[in-house]
């Protein structure tokens, strides 16, 4: 039965704080696609939190036994507040509305919503088969880009710029995925999941994540170059000296030290980029 609390607490279930690292790219390829349009932005906004809140759900319902052997996920909502069943439901309600979304947006996007509930379903599985898991999630996330200019325009991008913009998200992701599952190591070792700090160690994995977010840097200033900004290219030029900062602050020994590392660092590089493409598309 759905109690007030488990209505409140859906939103720290599916971390919703942490839409700030995809909102502003999905931004960024809705002003790519054309004008902006206040309706479009909340529908496509709204589609972003509920396909998001689908995949965390859809991760969390896989992963729940072994959250609840977890230590370090013992305070969860997926753990002490919610069932399988209830993931199930909330799942669902959450697809449902993401399709309703599309639905409203535009004819394309509405034939692409199964498609990307798919991927939403199966990325979760790509733990107990490849390290690379880091990448699969982060790319499946990155499509929210896609879905921006898609949800504005009504059409499949077929501009090189938003393209590097998607890997270079990828890259971005998938690195800052590395540095927060160093914190579960040890657990997942244990248990047979697979990712980078499990098959190269911390350290070894740690330089993987630099070398992720490195290179995506070096596609964020290709986007920029490719649009003709030197505004945007700046900004790709910028989170480049905050990765920087970024792994030169990383202790894995302390889980508040990853914590603060995953969110705010990272919370700046969207928005930097965001602010970038907004100069650049006003200015123009």
């Amino acid at each position: 039965m759905a109690t007030p609390e488990k209505l409140i607490g859906i939103a720290n279930l599916i971390k919703l704080e942490n839409t700030i690292f995809v909102l502003p790219f999905t931004y960024i390829g809705m002003l790519l696609a054309g004008q902006f349009v206040f309706s479009t932005f909340i529908l496509i906004t709204l589609a972003l939190v509920f396909a998001r809140g689908a995949a965390f759900t859809a991760n969390r319902y896989t992963g729940f036994d072994l959250d609840a052997k977890n230590p370090k996920k013992k305070g969860f909502p997926s753990v002490i507040m919610y069932s399988k069943a209830d993931l199930m439901v909330i799942f669902a309600a959450f697809a449902i509305l993401f399709e309703a979304c599309a639905y409203l947006l535009n004819t394309i996007s509405a034939i692409l919503a199964p498609v990307v509930l798919l991927l939403v379903v199966m990325e979760p599985l790509a733990k107990k088969y490849t390290p690379h898991r880091h990448l699969t999630m982060a790319f499946v996330i990155g499509l929210g880009i896609l879905g921006g200019y898609v949800g504005t325009s009504g059409i499949i991008p077929t501009i090189l710029p938003i393209y590097v913009l998607l890997f270079g998200y990828t890259a971005f992701s998938g690195g800052s995925d590395v540095i927060h599952t160093l914190m579960y190591v040890d657990f997942d070792k244990k248990n047979g999941l697979r990712t980078y700090p499990v098959k190269y160690g911390p350290e070894k994995a740690k330089q993987i994540s630099k070398y992720l977010h490195y290179w995506s840097s070096a596609l964020f200033i290709e986007f920029g170059a490719l649009l003709g900004s030197i505004v945007v290219v700046s900004a790709g030029a910028i989170t480049l000296a905050i990765f920087f900062l970024e792994h030169r602050n990383l202790s894995e020994k302390s889980d508040r030290s990853i914590s603060t590392t995953f969110f705010y660092y990272n919370a700046a590089v969207s928005i930097i980029m965001l602010v970038s493409v907004i100069i650049f598309i006003y200015s123009y």
